[in-house]
């Protein structure tokens, strides 16, 4: 049996997760305008909001931030033609997608896809509702997946099906908007 270091895996996907943060958080407030800051760690938490940005238009609005993450746990690369949605969390609280956030930032390797929240939750409701949960990583996209043991439920979402919900209820921002920031 293969010994993992989880402290480390912790550390580096906090760390992975704090950066694309102040990434959005900086694209937002320059090609956006209007200010933005990191969330207390109540609301992050709590709240599932990463940062909050004063629009010059719309006010006070608080964004959830998505990195691009594996299709499979044991998979060496990030796939950005998914993202995984949280429905409920490892605590077996509801996900992140039951959060407060207005805008949830998915980023990709090419682009930022900004999705109203609650047009996500109606999305994913209508699409796994009925379906049976799965305990083994599902290789398609829109089954319930729990980890067996854990508390947690997601399912794999595909990103261009993000990019149609963003179309009418949120934004994106390409990587030609913000190529200065990106490595």
């Amino acid at each position: 049996m293969r010994k993992v270091n989880l402290g480390k895996t912790i550390q580096e996907f906090y760390e992975e997760g704090i950066k694309d943060e102040y990434l959005v958080m900086n694209i937002v407030e320059q090609y956006l305008g209007g200010k933005t800051y990191k969330s207390s760690k109540e609301d992050d938490i709590y709240k599932h909001i990463d940062f909050y940005w004063n629009s010059p238009k719309k006010g006070l609005i608080g964004i959830d931030v998505k990195g691009v993450k594996r299709n499979g746990r044991n998979d060496k690369e990030k796939d950005d033609s998914i993202n995984w949605i949280e429905l409920q969390g490892v605590t077996g609280f509801p996900g992140w997608i039951y959060g407060e956030a207005e805008y949830i930032a998915f980023r990709t390797n090419k682009d930022i896809i900004f999705v109203k929240r609650n047009t996500l939750v109606e999305f994913a409701e209508k699409t796994v509702k009925g379906k049976d949960t799965v305990y083994r990583l599902p290789k398609e996209c829109y089954v319930p997946y729990q980890r067996y043991g854990r508390k947690d439920k997601v399912f794999k979402c595909k990103t261009e099906d993000l990019r149609k919900l963003s179309e009418n209820n949120g934004f994106i921002l390409t990587l030609n908007d913000w190529k200065g920031y990106y490595n």
